[in-house]
This record gives C-alpha cells, structure tokens and sequence, in this order.
C-alpha cells in the first residue's frame, strides 16, 4: 500500500501543478497578452476530474475521509469494529458495481466523442471514473482484511 500511495501522491502532485500552471497561463493570455487561451479552462477543468477521482482513494486509504462519529463513538470497540467490517463491505459493493460497472459503461458510451477545445477523445476523461473504483476497491479490501484481523484479536483476548 505504501507503493501505491507514493504513486497516488505524484499523480496528484503533477495534477497539481497542472493546475496551477494552466490557471497562470490563462491568467497571462487573457490579462497580459489580451488573447484568452482556449484550451486552459478544458485542461484545468479535466484535471480537477482526475485530481478527484485519484484524491477520493487515496485520502479514503489514509484513512482521512470525513466521517460522523457522534453516533458510533457510542459503540463497544467489538461494536465499532463490526460496524467499520459493514462499512467496508457497503464501500466495496458500492465500487463494484457503481464506479467501475458503471463507469465502464459511461466510459463505452463515450466513444466517437471528442472534447471541444483540447480534442481529445472523452473516454480519456471518462476512464477516470473506473479508475477510482478499482482504487477504492484495492484500499476497501486492505482496510477489511486489517479490521477482520482487530475482530479475530480482539474474540481472542475476550476468552
């Protein structure tokens, strides 16, 4: 998982500064040169897409996605570790079938289209969708294993 993460984070990092740098540039072409870019708002709105769709896995992994936890902070720790089991497993189902059945399907729908100012084919942005849920699925499975594990330890230490 540490592999993945630090790919995660460069990925990020480089959408990042893709951002920033077609942001500056349409800054210049529209403020400085008096000629706006065409291409730059369509770049920097497709990298906040894949910005998104690596971010949600990656903080999801980490553990640092929002949570309430004004009602399981009621839990016995066997009750919120079996609740965290459930969560997992909604999560994983959820990814399954949602974003990687179904961004497939987005993804297949989207063939013969073309975006209009960079001209590239919209299964690439598309594609993203997918991605997140295959992302989301390998985190869901790692984070499942080590809660099943807390469960195992803990039934152990109670007898």
């Amino acid at each position: 998982m540490k592999t993945l993460n630090k790919v995660l984070e460069y990925i990020l990092a480089i959408l990042v500064v893709v951002m920033v740098g077609g942001c500056i540039w349409q800054i210049v072409t529209r403020f400085i040169l008096q000629n706006p870019s065409d291409w730059t708002e369509e770049l920097v709105r497709y990298a906040l897409i894949w910005m998104t769709m690596i971010g949600v896995p990656y903080a999801y992994g980490k553990g640092q996605h929002i949570s309430v936890t004004f009602i399981t902070a009621t839990f016995t720790k066997k009750g919120a570790i079996k609740d965290k089991i459930f969560i997992e497993i909604l999560v994983l189902i959820l990814s399954v079938f949602v974003m990687v059945a179904g961004g497939i399907m987005v993804s297949i729908n989207a063939a013969g289209q073309v975006s209009p100012a960079l001209g590239i084919p919209m299964q690439y942005y598309y594609i993203g969708v997918p991605i997140c849920g295959v992302l989301m699925v390998i985190y869901a499975v790692d984070r499942l294993i080590r809660f099943v594990k807390e469960f195992k330890e803990l039934k152990k230490e109670e007898k």
